[in-house]
């Protein structure tokens, strides 16, 4: 059944990242600083999904420490995972089989990744009031190193009168919506998704830039109310700042100033939590290379979120929407799209219940459409679309566990932090059609995928 109303009925902010997602992250070197256990910070001790506690322990620049009263903490602030999967679609996929020899395909519909990351962090309190969240990543799929989502924080608190409070501070990082807190924008609203399985061929510009560009930005949160953050963004591709993106193919190259803002209003009390967001993004992208003619790109989005906090239950609904407009000019000259100008539609929801680290479940309904376009959207086996529409709607539900998390030790987390996963996504329309969508007589339902996942921190 299709599900367009919940963008008309909740606001919303960002996409889908069943497209591109990378795996969750909940570091251990934040508990071992804080010497708290990870559902301080997480939704019933599950990532990526943060507690206001979470929230504001990020914004104030991951310096919160339980040593304040010693001049070092008594562990540096570095951390290491690895993420183990499982990836079966309905029908196979033709070149899975010739996938880096980290993973082993039974059939062209059956992988395992062993791993599918490694992953090591420089995260907590750097010095003072400088914190960070700095990730560098051995992708599987891809058999290479990069630096990944990077967040670098410089914070402070201000009493403002009798009665008033502002936190503010500046942002250095590498993927516009990494830096945010809720968990509503592309990069960190999914939970986890395959590397391997088919996923859509449309999404907005604000969730492609990702280790893309880099940019410094500033931000300030007005008596826990109102927030507000620009951030300008500059090509990753060269620069000062492009030590950032180091060892990520350049495949979108922006030119000039990116410009990303954002808005929010939120309320915590008690056990309920409520958010309202606005988000933009604005940005001009080479056609081909690092020069010539560009098109361009404006993302403009919403998003809700309510949490509900009692122990030992946690309850989260969210909501996401986003409108992007395309000016495709220098594509259309180039005949790789029909249309000067395109526009893009997408919108999700989640609902998802934890029982405090033992279980979690999330049920998740997603939804992409926009504007037909056979040059920019054209046939193609798996990945293809036979009509030129981009339209793509389904769900996923996964459930998650944390079997050893009554072990917990703070100095080695291994087992204790151990999460499990398993999740299942399926497709009623996938790149414009659910049968023949990509004009080699492939189903939307081909594309269903059952992922399994184990995630070990260090």
């Amino acid at each position: 059944m299709r599900w367009r109303f919940v963008g008309a009925t909740i606001p919303a902010a960002a996409l889908i990242i069943v497209i591109g997602a990378r795996a969750a992250y909940g570091v251990p070197s934040f508990a071992r600083q804080t010497q708290m256990a990870c559902d301080a910070c997480h939704a019933g001790g599950f990532f990526p999904e943060l507690t206001d506690f979470g929230r504001m322990f990020k914004m104030n620049g991951y310096i919160w420490s339980a040593h304040e009263e010693k001049p070092y903490e008594p562990y540096p602030p570095i951390a290491a995972e690895q993420t183990w999967s499982y990836t079966q679609t309905d029908k196979g996929q033709p070149g899975l089989k010739n996938l880096p020899t980290v993973h082993f395909a039974t059939k062209t519909n059956d992988n395992f990744s062993y791993p599918q990351q490694a992953n090591f962090f420089l995260a907590g309190r750097y010095y003072g009031r400088l914190g960070g969240f700095t990730l560098g990543t051995y992708d599987g799929a891809d058999n290479r190193w990069a630096t990944d989502n990077v967040d670098i924080r410089l914070s402070d608190v201000r009493a403002v009168g009798e009665d008033h409070t502002l936190v503010y501070g500046a942002t250095l990082n590498n993927n516009p919506t990494v830096q945010d807190v809720w968990n509503t924008l592309p990069a960190w609203s999914q939970l986890i998704a395959s590397e391997v399985a088919p996923t859509p061929a449309a999404s907005p510009s604000i969730a492609n830039l990702g280790a893309q560009v880099s940019g410094v930005g500033a931000y300030a949160f007005w008596d826990n109310f109102l927030y507000a953050e620009v951030t300008p963004y500059l090509s990753g591709k060269t620069g000062v700042l492009s030590f950032l993106t180091t060892g990520n193919t350049k495949t979108t190259v922006t030119d000039g100033t990116s410009p990303y803002w954002r808005l929010v209003l939120y309320k915590n009390k008690g056990s309920h939590s409520f958010s309202l967001g606005q988000v933009g993004l604005y940005d001009k992208v080479f056609q081909s290379g690092s020069h010539g003619p560009t098109n361009s790109f404006l993302d403009l989005g919403g998003d809700v979120q309510y949490q509900w906090n009692s122990k030992p239950h946690f309850v989260t609904f969210r909501s996401v929407f986003i409108w992007e407009n395309q000016g495709l000019s220098a594509a259309k000259a180039a005949k790789a799209a029909t249309n000067g100008f395109d526009d893009l539609r997408t919108e999700q929801f989640w609902a998802s219940y934890y029982y405090y680290k033992r279980v979690g479940i999330t049920l998740s309904l997603f939804d992409v459409a926009g504007r037909r376009d056979p040059l920019l959207y054209g046939p193609a086996a798996v990945s293809g679309s036979r009509n030129g529409r981009p339209d793509s709607w389904g769900a996923f539900v996964q459930v998650s566990f944390l079997p050893f998390s009554q072990w917990l030790n703070l100095s080695l987390p291994v087992l204790p932090m151990t999460q499990f996963a398993v999740q299942y996504t399926a497709y009623g329309k996938f790149n414009g059609d659910r049968v023949n969508y990509d004009g080699f007589g492939r189903r939307a339902s081909d594309n269903n995928t059952l992922y399994l996942l184990v995630w070990m921190p260090w």
